[in-house]
């Protein structure tokens, strides 16, 4: 019978052991070990929190872009509708209205002490005028109104002492309509350059 011959594992003879590769052997040899493993730890949180917040970065940038671009197809799905509203519903609402604002601007003068008021209106106005003048009891002495031929429908002048007081609604109007298309032509550009 033969015998099993079993391999040696041990150490032989003539090795001595590996000595590890550097042990620290004195406090400053410890802290410096534990100074580079705090700093290695820091780098990493760093690292962590950079790449986080440029996410969060982009991440808010798509949500304003999206934003950004609700609101635009929002306007532009409106826009028929504003300029509806602005070349039809606000001129026949401002000619509706026109004679009694112009009358709450003579009262508010007459108020403030102002002496006898000369109101000039269109010619197609002046009738008008006059009997809601009559209706709020404003004596003629005191209020009077003229026609005049170069005044168009919802434009005033108010008159009194040396003083006069301008008042065109149609002025307002046309300047809400380029307020209005300046707005459009502004959300128009930023889409085309977005």
């Amino acid at each position: 019978m033969n015998a099993i011959v079993l391999e040696d594992f041990g150490p032989k003879p003539a090795e001595k052991p590996a000595a590890p590769s550097r042990v620290p052997t004195s406090t400053q040899d410890f802290d410096a070990a534990y100074n580079a493993g705090w700093d290695d730890a820091m780098a990493q949180v760093d690292a962590e929190q950079s790449r986080v917040g440029e996410q969060l970065a982009n991440r808010l940038m798509e949500i304003e872009r999206d934003q950004q671009d609700a609101i635009t197809s929002a306007i532009s799905a409106l826009e028929p509708m504003l300029h509806e509203v602005f070349d039809k519903l606000l001129p026949r609402t401002a000619e509706r209205s026109f004679l009694t604002l112009l009358l709450e601007e003579i009262e508010q003068l007459l108020a403030e002490g102002a002496g006898s008021l000369v109101v000039l209106v269109a010619p197609e106005e002046t009738a008008a005028m006059g009997k809601l003048l009559e209706r709020a009891k404003l004596d003629p002495d005191r209020v009077s109104v003229r026609a005049e031929p170069a005044m168009s429908l919802s434009q005033a002048i108010v008159r009194w002492d040396d003083q006069e007081r301008r008042i065109d609604l149609e002025a307002v109007l046309a300047a809400l309509d380029d307020a209005l298309e300046r707005f459009l032509t502004s959300i128009h550009e930023g889409t085309d350059h977005g």
